[in-house]
């Protein structure tokens, strides 16, 4: 996939070329011709981002995160002058009451399996946007390809036995679904496929369940912390404005994390949160898990940012709006919504603002 794709496909890793080799005794997928999946991407946004972190002018840090610096409107009721009758209370107003939401749990309850003696993918629930894939042995590595139409998504799965849940982030379509095992080197054999058709029920569907990229339970540390956070607010946009104001405020760019990330590296928010630091995939995810577990459709996003920075930020749904991409400025709450890692990193909030706000910036690759 390239970045000229437009938003609304299939999240995965960029790639020149997303199409296996064929022998003529078997299909072979090889390294060359696999996208690369998120986890493999995540160490490529770094470098590039870190030489322009501190100057958002021709290229943005890659730690640059979103517009907090909107000034407030002044109300008319500020500039009247009116004699009221003050009350002085003397006692601290009672704290919001703190409660962890029940958050969605993704389920394989196998009324719909495409399996063998090595693996078995549950697309029982393709309904609310997503499948399940459980590879039973250990050793070899193993790859998921999810094709919708023109979109090719490729995903790592883990070995073992544990089940592990993606999204279907094309939407309602006809899916093929591919598993390859490693055979020798960088060379992968096809080992099952299976055809559905997917419809969703609700667009935002995929985008409220935890799956491998955004992972977060009813007792995770990062839903818990979203429910401090949320205590009292009302709504998608308070909720969301206190979340990110968080964020950006108290988690820092790792500059040794984004010298270093190896290959397959899959963000961990409760980690992230324990840390206060991470690179920009981490941010996003992070972010994710939190609006998703106050039940707010929230995308984690991987693309280009300008200057070909690879990267990754957030699209947040509204009834109002629906999905708040980097071109929507809300400068009622005085923020825009989408990019906390490079807000977050930024020295001046007014140039990054800018630069968050104008959708010429950004190039979207693959929703997760």
């Amino acid at each position: 996939m390239t970045a000229s794709q437009t938003a609304g496909q299939v999240v995965s890793e960029p790639s020149d070329t997303a199409v296996p080799v064929v022998s003529s005794e078997e299909e072979i997928l090889t390294e060359d011709s696999v996208a690369p999946t998120v986890e493999q991407s995540a160490d490529n946004t770094t470098d590039t981002a870190e030489e322009s972190r501190e100057e958002p002018t021709e290229s943005p840090p890659e730690n640059t995160v979103e517009p907090e610096s909107t000034a407030p409107a002044t109300s008319a009721a500020a500039t009247q002058t009116t004699t009221v009758q003050t009350t002085i209370q003397t006692t601290a107003p009672e704290p919001a009451e703190v409660v962890i939401p029940e958050v969605r749990v993704p389920l394989s309850p196998g009324k719909d399996v495409a399996e063998n003696e090595k693996v078995r993918v549950d697309y029982s629930n393709a309904p609310e946007g997503y499948i399940s894939v459980c590879w039973n042995e250990t050793g070899k590595a193993v790859k998921l390809r999810i094709v919708c139409g023109e979109t090719t998504c490729d995903h790592d799965v883990p070995t073992g036995g544990t089940t592990e849940y993606y999204p279907l982030s094309c939407g309602s379509g006809s899916y093929t679904v591919q598993i390859y095992e490693q055979t020798e080197g960088s060379r992968y054999t096809k080992v099952l496929e299976q055809e559905f058709t997917a419809k969703i029920t609700n667009e935002t569907s995929p985008f409220l369940y935890p799956n491998r990229y955004v992972k977060f339970s009813r007792n995770s540390a990062c839903v818990e912390k979203a429910a401090q956070l949320c205590a009292g607010k009302n709504g998608t946009i308070e909720k969301t404005a206190a979340i990110f104001g968080w964020i950006t405020e108290n988690v820092t760019y790792d500059r040794e994390l984004a010298a270093t990330v190896k290959s397959g590296y899959v963000p961990d928010p409760d980690s992230v949160l324990a840390k206060k630091s991470g690179i920009c995939y981490d941010y996003a995810s992070l972010m994710a898990a939190m609006l998703r577990s106050q039940d707010i459709p929230t995308r984690l996003v991987v693309g280009y940012a300008k200057e070909n920075i690879f990267h990754a930020w957030n699209e947040i749904w509204t009834e109002q709006t629906g999905w708040i991409t980097p071109e929507l400025l809300l400068s009622k709450q005085g923020y825009n919504l989408t990019d906390a890692t490079f807000y977050a990193g930024a020295a001046d909030k007014d140039k990054i603002a800018g630069y968050i706000s104008d959708s010429g910036n950004y190039s979207a690759l693959y929703y997760y």
